[in-house]
């Protein structure tokens, strides 16, 4: 059985690799359009983006299953954090409408003067 340290770290480990191959392959097409009639870069950009899938499978693999598990465990914990937070701000907001209820704001000389009530 693996740590969770050792998972977040292949997770981390894939998703660097995911993310330089996305970048990497998107890059391949700034040299062809600069250079649209070079045999040369044509060739060394299409192995270039061969290269970049090459990076992309096994980042796919390394935060694969541990990823899968890794990001859905921090979404539920964000969601129960953020129920918890709805519940708590949303009592808060009721009792100090309550409140505001039972105390009505007097409106001040100057906003009378001005028009605004």
């Amino acid at each position: 059985m693996e740590t969770k340290k050792q998972v977040t770290t292949k997770f981390v480990i894939g998703a660097a690799l995911i993310a330089a191959s996305l970048a990497l392959g998107k890059l391949v097409l700034i040299p062809i359009v600069i250079f649209p009639g070079n045999k040369t870069w044509q060739v060394s950009m299409f192995w270039t983006y061969l290269f970049s899938w090459a990076m992309f499978l096994p980042g796919l693999y390394l935060a694969g299953k541990e990823g899968w598990l890794l990001v859905t465990h921090k979404y539920k914990e964000y969601g129960d954090k953020t129920m918890c937070k709805v519940r708590e701000h949303g009592r808060n907001v009721t009792e100090h409408t309550a409140r505001v209820l039972e105390h009505p704001v007097k409106v001040s000389k100057a906003l009378t003067r001005l028009g605004r009530k």
